[in-house]
């Protein structure tokens, strides 16, 4: 639903409210403002959007090989070698 900004400012309440049911649009001189939306549906927004950052951190990182584990094969072929 789309409500200008003049008619917002008359009467606040009135749009928040109907926000519980439906996205409000405020406009100005038929351009859009902004958008007034229920908190649930914004936590909601707020949650998919976290999860959506943290997917994409998670397949951008990159690998690191993970040489902390110690390997006892490895150590005894590298002093077979005399490397250590």
């Amino acid at each position: 639903m789309d409500v200008q900004l003049s008619r917002l400012k008359e009467n606040p309440a009135k749009y928040f409210a109907m926000s519980n049911t439906a996205d409000i649009i405020v406009t100005r001189r038929g351009k859009r403002l902004g958008r007034i939306i229920c908190e649930e549906k914004a936590a909601r927004l707020e949650r998919l959007n976290a999860f959506d950052e943290l997917i994409h951190c998670a397949k951008t990182a990159k690998s690191v090989p993970d040489e902390t584990v110690y390997d006892a094969d490895k150590e005894n072929r590298l002093r077979e070698k005399g490397l250590l």
